[in-house]
């Protein structure tokens, strides 16, 4: 274990939760509590308003601060800019009180970032799970490299617990509380203005699905979805040449693939049906049907 000299000498992380004190906040707090980086803090803002239940002063071996104890209840961007205020780290995160990080999660990002020339944004990949799903199995994975603004502007593949950045970064973002949802991803944007954001090509935490932290694609609410969308939309509407360009090439990209795509299907399917009308394919079928039949 690190000394407590060397570790007064590493940067401090503050590690944000908007909690709606929900059963499952244990699980966050304890993935908080087994990371290896030994700078931590973690803010839990007490969005649902009200009293929330006492999680005590510590997660684990790191100091915890409870935010808007007793106070109004917060929307989701309201929460993160009082999460955002009351952190004192050098670097920042967020974390959804449904979802987990790895053990190793904050060191790797950390590491990515020390590596970097410039003023950079570090994610990870992120792994979806059902929640209560005893076989953990993953049922999709968030994971691939930001190439440019462009392609954040097309869509949203970051999950808030995706990120660590520098506090520096504040000064060009804070959550716009207008939005009713799609806060993340707008605040994403911002960011993207003014920093890179570089994968580490690593999965490092979990996505619980089944939960009811926002809003997202796949909702069942489509009209909730086409609100959203618009508001965000409406607000990005600012785009340059280099933008839209990038957008469209995106589509382009995309169209070429499925294309690409559908002939290879549709050659695979021709070769099948050359099989299977050759006389060899006939002379074997008594074989494959006694096969088929041992089975």
């Amino acid at each position: 274990m690190s000394s407590p000299e060397s570790q007064a000498a590493l940067p401090l992380v503050s590690v944000i939760i908007r909690s709606m004190d929900r059963a499952v906040l244990g699980e966050a707090l304890a993935s908080l509590a087994s990371q290896t980086w030994n700078s931590l803090e973690v803010v839990l803002v007490n969005a649902k308003g009200g009293a929330h239940r006492d999680v005590g002063a510590h997660c684990g071996r790191f100091p915890l601060r409870l935010v808007n104890q007793s106070g109004s209840a917060l929307s989701r961007p309201q929460a993160a800019n009082a999460g955002l205020d009351a952190a004192l780290g050098e670097y920042l995160a967020f974390l959804d009180d449904d979802d987990t990080l790895d053990p190793d999660h904050l060191s790797a990002l950390l590491k990515v970032l020390q590596a970097q020339a410039d003023v950079s944004v570090a994610y990870a990949g992120v792994r979806c799970m059902e929640r209560g799903d005893s076989e953990h199995k993953i049922s999709r994975i968030f994971g691939a490299p930001l190439y440019s603004t462009a392609q954040l502007l097309a869509g949203n593949f970051i999950p808030i617990h995706a990120p660590l950045f520098p506090r520096q970064l504040l000064q060009y973002a804070r959550y716009d509380e207008t939005l009713e949802t799609y806060e993340d991803w707008d605040f994403w944007l911002q960011l993207a203005q003014h920093a890179r954001f570089v994968y580490s090509n690593q999965v490092t935490a979990t996505y619980f699905t089944g939960g009811t932290s926002g809003v997202s694609p796949q909702a069942p609410d489509m009209d909730a979805v086409r609100r959203a969308s618009r508001a965000l939309f409406a607000k990005w509407m600012r785009l340059t040449p280099d933008d839209f360009k990038g957008i469209c090439d995106l589509y382009h990209s995309a169209s070429a693939e499925a294309q690409q795509s559908h002939a290879k299907i549709a050659l695979l399917q021709d070769q099948l049906q050359e099989i299977r009308s050759s006389t060899s394919w006939r002379v074997t079928a008594p074989l494959r049907w006694i096969k088929t039949r041992l089975k």
